[in-house]
């Protein structure tokens, strides 16, 4: 009987041994998988943080472009009725002088009327309802209306007015210095 719980002692301790082995492997197993879904959820977790922020960016961006395009709506709108304005506006005529003539200097523009004085010519009345703009090329206002004044003498029913330069040449550099556009040999505005 001694060796029968003998046996049994032997048989007991080598399937506690087994069962033993059995659960560290499981146990093994358990702590492997648990660490690799660990893993994956910390990997989801910052994908859901960087997925937000891309959110909140998105949200933020679209709302920057809903004020950006209210704005353009706006500029829209203000310069419609810019052009209706300017639509509604009489019409300014420039007429040019010396079309042919290629001279260095500045745009100048002169008012030229018929005076009051004028012979009444039909078809010089026809021609002159309304003063007429004129842009010359020049070095000083004084040339201008001289020129101006020899074309259209005053013997003939004309004034002549000022000079002034010509606020379609002006641009942003040249309002720093404070003249028009200024001619060049060749003809281009500068």
């Amino acid at each position: 009987m001694t060796a029968l719980f003998l046996y049994g002692a032997v048989l007991l301790m080598v399937a506690s041994v087994i069962v033993n082995r059995v659960g560290q492997r499981r146990m093994a197993k358990a702590r492997k998988t648990l660490t690799t879904e660990e893993t994956a959820l910390r990997d989801l977790d910052s994908g859901i943080i960087e997925s937000a922020r891309a959110v909140n960016q998105s949200r933020q961006r679209t709302v920057e472009l809903d004020d950006q395009i209210q704005d353009m709506r706006l500029a829209v709108e203000h310069l419609t009725e810019k052009l209706d304005q300017a639509r509604a506006a009489p019409m300014e005529r420039y007429f040019i002088f010396d079309r042919l003539d290629a001279r260095p200097g500045t745009i100048w523009s002169l008012d030229v009327r018929r005076a009051q004085d004028a012979p009444n010519e039909p078809r010089l009345a026809a021609a002159w309802p309304v003063p007429r703009t004129y842009l010359m090329v020049a070095s000083n206002p004084r040339e201008a209306m001289d020129r101006a004044a020899q074309r259209f003498p005053r013997n003939q029913g004309f004034e002549v007015g000022s000079a002034a330069s010509c606020h379609l040449f002006k641009s942003r550099r040249d309002d720093g210095e404070g003249g028009a556009g200024v001619f060049k040999r060749g003809g281009g505005a500068a």
